[in-house]
C-alpha cells in the first residue's frame, strides 16, 4: 500500500500513511494505530491497554519505531535489487536439480573421472 496524501501539517509516521498513536478510554490507556485517511480517524490495529499514560506512549514510540525500521528495510531492499538488476547481478539462484542430499561421500579432484 502506497502512503496517502494529507493535509499540510500531518506526517506519514509509516509507510502505509497509518501511526501509532495512545488513546484514553476510562482509565485505560489504549495503544492504537490510526488510519487517518478520508478525513476521519479509523483504528486498524489495537496494540493493548496500559494504566499509566507514560507507558502507553513509550509502547506506542517502540511500535512506531520497529514500524519505520521494518519499513525502511524494504524500501532498501527495492534499491539493493534494482542497483543488482541494473548491473546484471539480480537474478536470484534457484535451487539446483539435484538436492545436495544426494551427493556422493566423496567427489575426485578436477581432472580425474
Amino acid at each position: 500500500m502506497t502512503a496517502k496524501p494529507r493535509p499540510s501539517g500531518y506526517r506519514n509516521y509509516t509507510a502505509d500513511g497509518t501511526y501509532w498513536t495512545v488513546r484514553k478510554h476510562g482509565k485505560v490507556y489504549w495503544v492504537v494505530r490510526v488510519d487517518p485517511s478520508g478525513g476521519g480517524y479509523k483504528m486498524v490495529e489495537w496494540w493493548g491497554g496500559y494504566h499509566r499514560a507514560g507507558a502507553a506512549g513509550g509502547a506506542a514510540a517502540q511500535l512506531a519505531y520497529n514500524q519505520a525500521v521494518a519499513d525502511a528495510k524494504e524500501r532498501l531492499r527495492g534499491h539493493l535489487h534494482d542497483a543488482l538488476d541494473s548491473i546484471g547481478l539480480g537474478a536470484p539462484v534457484s535451487a539446483p536439480p539435484v538436492s545436495p542430499k544426494e551427493a556422493p561421500s566423496q567427489l575426485q579432484a578436477d581432472g580425474e573421472d
